[in-house]
């Protein structure tokens, strides 16, 4: 797949400019301020190009396999070394300024992938498939002349548990080396205890060397000090406590005299025993360790660690010789034993070496303080353990040449598992496990991913509703949840990580259980990342990873963000991204319209009746404006954010096909019917204006769907003086069209033809029509009302009815399709009936009363045929059955009579009019000289005696 993301940014955020820019250019903290703000501007750098690589690394990881698919590992493989690599070049770029703990958290994350990589190696089909055939095979080509190195080659290969331990062991070891100080730094207070000096240590213990020579001195010994010579216990100990010294200097002489060394000697002892530990713990090879102890001339020591057994050729430097020397000297393993346990040693870490070395977790517990530290002494446990039980087995086998086939011991989880909750408990390791990526750490060797995915969504959710960001995506989760888990759905890289995780491991098919029983609280995972990319302002982003989420989520995500995007740029390029993504834009527009109109939706499902209706008039107050008169600035002003809302929802619903129009059409519907019935009119305005059925359409679809079967109308070439004539009148007549048969509603029409989503429009047309009506009404009213205050002032006068003209023909236009019997006459359901029912019956008179008012109106302004128009609409309304019921339904009736009586009676007092040039009345039926009258002021009419 194509990636369409862009390339990363380096423009400084929004409030690190105004910062800068707030202090004075002449001011001496101006670079002040510059090199305090430029770390912070470096860090926000790495983060966005770290966060859209990682997008182009998962853009580019097909997921449509199964999971036994081994190219799809291979792929999965690939991805984790890409992530590493990206973790790792931000730790080459963490500034030299960043905090230890930044650093420290950046290289963590960097050696995290590193270890779900191998791990995820080591239980690739391949692995899991070679393992078992190395346990049917590889047992039996060993004999009793086998090495050490081919006996745990052996071992590896016929058991894919161990292969998982040895490489956490490894990786732990690693993690060791590379973040731990020197270990002549972490000896540093025992040094100079010892008082050795600077440089390279002085071999062995000195000063109980000095003493114990001038015993022999003083006593004119040629041989060695016996512990056993008398007044020897008297003379020969230690100043501080007068405890006995040792009388010779082999390593255990301690324990076998139950003697003590000088003081300045147990210190370096101490941090002999302590270099041991880090030794190991570090997993340095054997030539370091042997160099190391060699320049101290103590080589015993590197003996000691080594274990005893042969120095095997490809092994010699592997820091697993001193396990695979188990297999020739399991004496060794019970002695190591015994002296961690044995009571008369008291150097935790002298124990600690001795546990490490014959795998007793336990004895190492003492040398243990982090985390890491626990996990190395249970994984060498649990390594050792699986070893010697192979080596039983291999014993066995040479007694028994029949007994070929390994059955390795079942995995340690639930032991692994059982330290993992209680290093979140223990005060010791407490605090450690509340810095990011540690409980994800945990989780990683322990494999326990189910309980944190799920534990991580359910926190985001809380953490969601607690800061208010992301909300919007989210339900609301009361679960209980750790507070280590929130602190991590907090912190946003560990997000980035438990993110594109989850995602790989959904993938390799590790999840099925959990996404089967708790799909949504796995997926807030997603949805928080996706609300942080938003905060970010990475739109770009977001139709990659709302992809991953399922179809019934992708909407409600995606619905919740794009609401936002009125850019029409951007918004062409998310529809882009979602058709690249394979997500269906139609329902994410649905999305969008529903997301931002529940409540519009909930209440017409649940209206139980139908509010008083706003009117659009309002009486006249003057003789010559008698009649009825649209609402002064009925349409004007500013909509409110709510109603931005809702209309910016169903300007997306331009990007749907053919097949989703059905939709489009009812959602915009909603919106008219909600707005017509609360009489918001300023929002009705701007849906017409934004919203409108051709444009919409012809987006969409690529067809004008004001128009089923015919072509659109073409505006027929009028000359100059036809249209400036004042006279000249085309009578109206309701249009007459091709009806679909009363039964069947609009939405439920299939097909995609013209016709067909013509018809699916219907509702839609009609409202808009009658949006249109009111909003023509409207701006004739103004001029009108222009007009009327500035009758003495020629200028406007003229210019009013110039633009009253226009306004007129505008009107009567827009009213033509309100004369259609069948306006706005099919319904859904019961319920859309009696709702459009209503609004028919109420706002179809309120609009024929006004525009009976505008032809009023020009009648007096304009031209007196226009009083003829009125009397026309009188017989369009009694011959049209839809009219006459709406105003007797709406009880109109009583003034639509009284607005006739008025037409006639303004008709009755006009005179002809005198001059030199008098234009004719040009109609369909010729010439009509009766009308030919001017208008005659009279004096105020009793509308009472015309009811």
């Amino acid at each position: 797949m194509s990636s369409l993301l862009p390339e990363p940014t380096t423009k400084p955020p929004l409030e690190l400019k105004m910062l800068i820019n707030t202090i004075d250019p002449q001011s001496p903290y101006q670079s002040t301020a510059q090199e305090i703000l430029r770390p912070l501007q470096d860090t926000a750098d790495r983060v966005s190009k770290q966060v859209e690589e990682f997008a182009k690394a998962l853009d580019k990881f097909v997921v449509n396999r199964e999971p036994t698919d081994a190219s799809l590992w291979e792929d999965a493989l690939v991805l984790l070394d890409r992530y590493s690599k990206i973790a790792q070049t931000r730790t080459t770029t963490t500034a030299a300024n960043d905090s230890d703990s930044q650093a420290q958290k950046v290289l963590l994350e960097s050696d995290l992938w590193g270890l779900v990589r191998n791990l995820l190696y080591c239980n690739s089909p391949d692995t899991v498939n070679n393992a078992q055939i190395a346990q049917e095979s590889r047992l039996a080509g060993l004999h009793r002349y086998s090495s050490n190195a081919e006996l745990w080659g052996a071992f590896l290969d016929s058991d894919v548990v161990a292969q998982e331990y040895e490489c956490i062991l490894s990786w732990l070891q690693d993690r060791a080396a590379d973040s731990s100080p020197p270990i002549h730094i972490t000896l540093k207070a025992l040094l100079e205890k010892s008082d050795r000096g600077d440089g390279v240590w002085s071999a062995g213990p000195i000063y109980t060397q000095t003493a114990i020579k001038q015993q022999k001195r003083t006593r004119a010994l040629s041989q060695p000090l016996d512990p056993s010579t008398p007044n020897l216990t008297r003379s020969h100990t230690r100043k501080a406590d007068r405890k006995p010294l040792v009388a010779q200097l082999d390593p255990d002489s301690r324990t076998r005299e139950s003697a003590a060394l000088q003081k300045e000697d147990e210190y370096y002892e101490q941090a002999a025993w302590r270099t041991c530990w880090e030794m190991l713990r570090r997993g340095q090879s054997a030539a370091e360790i042997q160099s190391w102890w060699a320049e101290r001339r103590e080589v015993w020591r590197y003996a000691v660690i080594r274990g005893c057994g042969p120095n095997t050729g490809e092994m010699a430097n592997s820091p697993w010789l001193r396990i695979l020397n188990l297999a020739s000297n399991a004496e060794w393993s019970h002695r190591c034993h015994s002296l961690a346990h044995n009571p008369a040693i008291q150097d935790v870490y002298q124990k600690a070496v001795y546990g490490v070395l014959c795998g007793d977790a336990g004895a190492s517990k003492a040398a243990t303080h982090t985390i890491e530290d626990h996990l190395f002494a249970i994984f060498n446990a649990l390594l050792i353990q699986r070893y010697q039980h192979y080596i039983q087995a291999y014993q066995h086998r040479l007694g028994n040449p029949g007994a070929t086939v390994y059955s390795p011991q079942p995995p340690a989880t639930a032991h692994i598992r059982q330290y993992a909750a209680k290093a979140q408990s223990d005060p010791a390791t407490k605090d450690e496990v509340h810095t990011p990526h540690k409980l994800l750490e945990l989780t990683v060797v322990s494999k326990d991913f189910d309980t944190f995915f799920l534990s991580m969504g359910r926190a985001a959710s809380q953490v969601a509703y607690a800061t208010d960001q992301g909300s919007h995506l989210m339900k609301e989760n009361e679960d209980d949840v750790s507070e280590i888990a929130r602190i991590n759905a907090q912190d946003q890289d560990s997000v980035r990580m438990v993110v594109h995780l989850q995602l790989l491991l959904q993938a390799l098919g590790f999840l099925e259980s959990s996404y089967a029983e708790h799909e949504y609280e796995m997926e807030n995972n997603i949805a928080s990342y996706i609300g942080w990319l938003e905060r970010e302002g990475k739109f770009s982003l977001l139709p990659l990873y709302a992809s991953k989420l399922s179809n019934e989520r992708i909407p409600r995500v995606l619905g919740a963000i794009l609401i936002n995007v009125t850019d029409r740029r951007e918004r062409d390029l998310q529809v882009k991204l979602m058709k690249q993504y394979k997500i269906d834009v139609s329902e994410v527009a649905y999305g969008i319209f529903y997301l931002a109109n529940f409540n519009t939706i909930q209440k017409l499902r649940n209206i139980e009746e139908i509010p008083t209706l706003p009117r659009i008039t309002v009486p006249g107050a003057t003789t010559s404006t008698a009649q009825l008169r649209v609402r002064p600035g009925l349409m004007t002003g500013e909509v409110s954010e709510e109603d931005e809302k809702a209309i910016r929802s169903v300007e997306w619903y331009r990007y749907v096909d053919a097949e989703h129009w059905g939709s489009a059409a009812w959602s915009v519907s909603i919106l008219y019917k909600t707005f017509l019935m609360d009489g918001n009119f300023v929002a009705l305005r701007q849906l017409l204006d934004r919203v409108s059925l051709s444009e919409m359409s012809l987006s969409a679809v690529g067809m004008n769907l004001n128009f089923a079967d015919e072509e659109p109308p073409t505006d027929e070439d009028e000359d100059e003086d036809q249209e400036m004539d004042d006279d000249h009148i085309r009578p109206m007549s309701p249009s007459r069209k091709r009806k679909s048969p009363l039964h069947e509603h609009p939405l439920t029409r299939a097909g995609t033809d013209r016709g067909s989503l013509a018809y699916k429009s219907m509702v839609w047309r009609q409202l808009e029509q009658l949006v249109a009506a009111m909003d023509s009404l409207d701006v004739f009213q103004e001029i009108a009302d222009n007009l009327e205050a500035n009758r003495k002032n020629p200028t406007v006068v003229r210019s009013c009815k110039r633009d009253m003209k226009k306004a007129l023909d505008d009107v009567r236009q827009t009213m033509q399709p309100l004369f259609d019997e069948e306006f706005m006459c099919r319904f859904q359901d019961d319920m859309e009936g009696v709702l459009l029912t209503a609004l028919r019956n109420h706002y179809i008179p309120e609009c024929i009363l006004a525009y009976n008012s505008v032809l009023y109106c020009a009648g007096h302004y304009v031209s007196r045929v226009w009083l003829v128009e009125c009397l026309e609409l009188s017989q369009v309304v009694a011959q049209n059955a839809m009219l006459t019921n709406a105003f007797v339904a709406g009880g109109r009736m009583q003034e639509l009579v009284r607005a006739f009586a008025l037409d006639s009676r303004a008709l009755l007092e006009a005179t002809e009019q005198s001059g030199t040039r008098s234009k004719k009345i040009k109609t369909e039926k010729g010439n009509s000289d009766i009308w030919k009258v001017t208008w005659k002021q009279q004096g105020p009419i009793d509308l009472e005696a015309l009811d």
